[in-house]
């Protein structure tokens, strides 16, 4: 049981970090790692326009990340109970 809890963490820092700074690039429309400007990096909601605007679209970000860091880990550690 330890070790799925280890796994698990792991993986849930992990999609953290990554689903943030993917979602800062996608709201930014700037690319990560070379900090180029891109168009086409996904869809980007009115709200997260307008968080953009009023410069609390990193908070926005990790909501959202955080979100989906939980579902992921949460999907994995339900697997990972009923498999090993």
């Amino acid at each position: 049981m330890n070790i799925k809890i280890i796994i698990t963490g792991i993986l849930f820092l992990f999609l953290l970090v990554t689903n943030y700074k993917g979602a800062v690039g996608r709201i930014e429309r700037k690319n990560q790692w070379t900090g180029e400007n891109q168009w086409n990096l996904g869809p980007v909601s009115e709200k997260e326009e307008i968080a953009f605007m009023e410069g609390r679209h990193k908070k926005l970000a990790l909501i959202q990340a955080l979100i989906g860091a939980l579902i992921w880990s949460g999907i994995v550690f339900g697997l990972m109970s009923i498999f090993i």
